[in-house]
């Protein structure tokens, strides 16, 4: 029988938090769902607590341990493997809000025509929440996938993760949803879960997919929908300038440098030359 929910969860010596994870799901009222784990080859005692866990029969679980590159890839084994309806996918280090937190966002899909639900998220150290209600702040800041459930056909639209983002796959991946007409989206007042905020996107920048933001929402007819528009393409053209000067996706960035000023934006014609400039120099300068 086809479970309601695959819960993926990507690990890597996750051993210290696992635990809190597997009892935030087992206290769930709702249990249609099957887990999906997935192991990079941990080294502490992972293995052995999602061996446990799958002695008890709570719920039905595919398990794999094996090297792979990076988080995203292992996210990617999971779509491979993951046999439910909705996708939903969570770190080692993230909990369910509460025990009824699988049942709303049931009970909200089954009165809702849509490919995507989302809802609020929040840091476990922070204890800042992150509620992504508006287009304008999908489309400008990004959104946690720790608070989003992906109706599995979606991925047939958009493919996998993109290995060559290493930070912000799943953020480029959430937008091609929001930014196809086909599909609707449909945002929820609930708390989702609380996110560890020691994974890559807590301490990492993605400059590479960042300098193409701007210009994968232009390419897809909503950068007019941004609130400050200008302020998103400068973000962009920042990171392209920071990609050049650290030497690193050369002709990504400048494909989108190039992009950027000789289409259709707020850049002004001297910052367009300013632009332009300042790309050489930092191509042709040394890296200290």
């Amino acid at each position: 029988m086809t479970p309601f929910f695959s819960i993926i969860i990507p690990l890597f010596n996750s051993g210290k938090t696992l635990q809190q994870t597997l009892e935030s799901i087992i206290c769930q009222n709702f249990k249609d769902l099957e887990l999906v784990f997935i192991d990079g080859g941990s080294a502490d005692d992972t293995q052995l607590i999602v061996s446990n866990f799958r002695k008890t029969g709570i719920a039905a679980v595919q398990f794999i341990s094996e090297p792979d590159k990076g988080i995203y890839d292992a996210m990617n084994k999971g779509l491979d493997l993951a046999t439910g309806q909705w996708f939903y996918f969570m770190g080692g280090d993230d909990t369910l809000a509460g025990p009824d937190t699988l049942q709303i966002v049931y009970d909200a899909i089954q009165s809702q025509n849509a490919d995507l639900v989302y809802g609020n998220v929040t840091g476990v150290v922070s204890g800042t929440k992150y509620t992504d209600d508006t287009l304008n702040k999908v489309l400008s800041r990004g959104i946690h996938h720790q608070g989003i459930f992906y109706k599995c056909n979606v991925f047939e639209y958009t493919g996998k993760y993109a290995l060559n983002f290493k930070v912000a796959a799943d953020y480029h991946l959430t937008l091609k949803v929001f930014c196809n007409p086909a599909f609707k989206t449909q945002y929820i007042d609930v708390d989702i879960a609380r996110f560890g905020e020691a994974g890559l996107s807590s301490t990492m920048y993605d400059y590479r997919f960042f300098s193409y933001h701007y210009r994968f929402l232009a390419q897809h007819h909503v950068a007019n929908k941004l609130d400050d528009k200008a302020a998103c393409l400068n973000q962009s053209v920042y990171c392209c300038l920071y990609l050049a000067k650290t030497k690193q996706s050369m002709s990504f960035a400048w494909s989108n440098i190039l992009y950027y000023i000789t289409r259709p934006n707020p850049l002004s014609i001297s910052q367009r030359f300013k632009t332009f400039f300042n790309m050489l120099i930092w191509t042709v300068k040394p890296a200290r």
